[in-house]
């Protein structure tokens, strides 16, 4: 709880350096994989209540996963520890004294680059010993000529072309005779190979694209997102469309089981490029049981 708290204000105290947000804007960036949310306080009316919420939708399917003991701070923040995924949408629930209330835009984490280091102090991190057998080492490989060490090797096909004339009689026909027949005898078949990608899109049950994970989340992955247009439609077990993920950008994507409200057999249609390329299903069991 600690850590948390450091991590927080140095988060407030860098963001006055960096323009943070005014409500109802918010400032989320992505700190070594923990998600801060951040913003500053300018309403004159007095907060009673603010959750953080997130989803993987930017419209819907939002969950709140925490709240702050003093909204009315002019300057506040909260730290997601452990995301499910690094690029989910963020949001705010304020309520106001007199029952008012409103939902800040949803927003996604920025990485925070850290800045570049000075050249000069790269320089001095290098030992001299070891900076002077670098530079030797590529003398040594220098001395062994890839070429030469080719060409010493023996062909047994010109061992064969060399053979003195004085050697040559009906032994020596024989044996070359052995030999062309046992090249015959052990010569390779050519075999085609099967294509992975066919084993990779057959479609079966559970899906290799859409299924369940020891966790009880959805897990979806998909190949090249950031270059096709994948769609997955959502319906429960009556048939009754649930929600829909439009333009999937990611390779993989973990989807939390609250998503669906409940436990139980659920379908999916799988889209790309506005082609259905899969429907299949997967099973969401009850907490506790795997």
């Amino acid at each position: 709880m600690r850590s948390i708290f450091y991590l927080l204000v140095f988060v407030l105290t860098a963001a006055k350096v960096s323009a943070q947000e005014i409500l109802p804007s918010i400032t989320v960036k992505n700190f070594s994989g923990k998600i801060i949310i951040s913003w500053r306080n300018q309403y004159p009316l007095e907060i009673k209540t603010l959750n953080i919420q997130r989803s993987f939708d930017s419209l819907k399917n939002f969950s709140t996963i925490g709240s702050v003991l003093t909204p009315q701070n002019a300057e506040n923040g909260f730290v997601d520890q452990a995301p499910p995924y690094n690029k989910m949408y963020y949001r705010l629930f304020i309520s106001f004294e007199g029952g008012d209330y409103i939902f800040t835009e949803a927003a996604r984490p920025v990485k925070d680059i850290p800045l570049p280091q000075p050249l000069f102090t790269q320089e001095t991190v290098v030992d001299p010993f070891k900076k002077a057998d670098m530079t030797r080492q590529p003398l040594k490989e220098s001395k062994k000529d890839p070429v030469a060490i080719v060409e010493k090797k023996a062909d047994p096909e010109e061992k064969e072309k060399i053979t003195p004339a004085s050697k040559k009689g009906k032994k020596g026909k024989e044996a070359t005779v052995k030999n062309n027949k046992t090249k015959k005898e052990v010569a390779p078949q050519i075999v085609e190979a099967e294509d992975p990608s066919a084993k990779d899109d057959a479609i079966g049950y559970p899906s290799r694209r859409i299924y369940i994970a020891r966790d009880n989340n959805l897990v979806i992955t998909l190949k090249n997102a950031d270059n096709r247009k994948y769609t997955v439609k959502f319906f429960d077990e009556g048939n009754k469309f649930l929600f829909e993920l439009n333009r999937i950008k990611e390779n993989f994507l973990i989807v939390e089981k609250v998503n669906f409200l409940h436990s139980g057999w659920f379908y999916f249609e799988l889209f790309e490029n506005g082609k259905l390329i899969e429907k299949n299903k997967f099973f969401i069991p009850r907490d506790g049981r795997n």
